[in-house]
């Protein structure tokens, strides 16, 4: 298991926000990731991904779109224009390899509340406010399938104290128990909807303690990853600990 560093939590509170996430592989490595990659003052990247496969080999290109990515968001800190930009640079490394990656690219801005977000084939984001539940529409297509990245565009939304959202790679909502029933969206939904006034470790291990329920045991044939961002109020205000 891959707990956010501890490192940033000092950075993230700077944000007003609590982050929590997992990655569990399904072998000794794997190719999902999640990561919270600060820009400024005020602007906070928050990514996750699926390379097309699983050990070694997914880990390594992985850790490629990676380094890619940050190097994308350095040279040009706009959400759609850093995915373009990853797809032209990494999908010809994937290419290469014969694989795909699919990615997820939230971009918060800590003052007004803004999150915007930019999909490349990934599960869209779960967002929890006032006990509601909201999928994201935002589409895409994954890295490395086009010379040129297509997707519907960004999608914002404003985000106030206590709102959460949530990130997820196929093997949450693909899992699988008993009679290979699949563990699926609406599950997925319910459960976070619970988790309003939850923070955001808490949510994840809610909503991680509920998969493993559901999944009896039973091994599964994907990476899990989940990462959970809520806010807790606006950047430059101060907050209690």
């Amino acid at each position: 298991m891959v707990e956010v560093i501890t490192g940033n939590e000092r950075i993230l509170r700077a944000y007003c926000l609590e982050v929590s996430g997992s990655c569990l592989p399904a072998e000794q490595v794997g190719g999902d990731f999640f990561e919270f990659i600060p820009c400024d003052a005020r602007t906070m990247f928050a990514v996750i991904g699926d390379v097309m496969g699983k050990g070694f080999h997914a880990a390594r290109l992985m850790e490629t779109i990676r380094q890619m990515l940050r190097d994308c968001i350095t040279n040009n800190p706009h959400p759609l224009e850093a995915v373009r930009l990853l797809n032209k640079v990494a999908g010809y490394e994937l290419r290469k390899c014969g694989a795909f990656a699919t990615l997820c690219l939230l971009c918060y801005d800590g003052i007004t509340g803004r999150l915007t977000c930019v999909n490349a084939g990934h599960h869209p984001p779960l967002l929890l406010s006032d006990g509601k539940v909201k999928v994201a529409r935002c589409r895409g297509v994954a890295l490395g399938l086009l010379d040129d990245y297509l997707g519907s565009g960004v999608e914002e939304f404003f985000l106030a104290a206590g709102d959460a959202v949530v990130l997820y790679t196929d093997g949450v909502v693909e899992a699988c128990g008993p009679g290979e029933q699949r563990y699926g969206l609406e599950r997925l939904k319910k459960i976070v909807c619970l988790q309003n006034g939850a923070n955001a470790d808490r949510m994840k291990r809610n909503i991680l303690s509920d998969l493993q329920a559901f999944t009896s045991g039973f091994p599964q044939k994907d990476d899990v990853t989940l990462a959970v961002m809520k806010v807790a109020g606006r950047a430059g205000e101060k907050s209690g600990d």
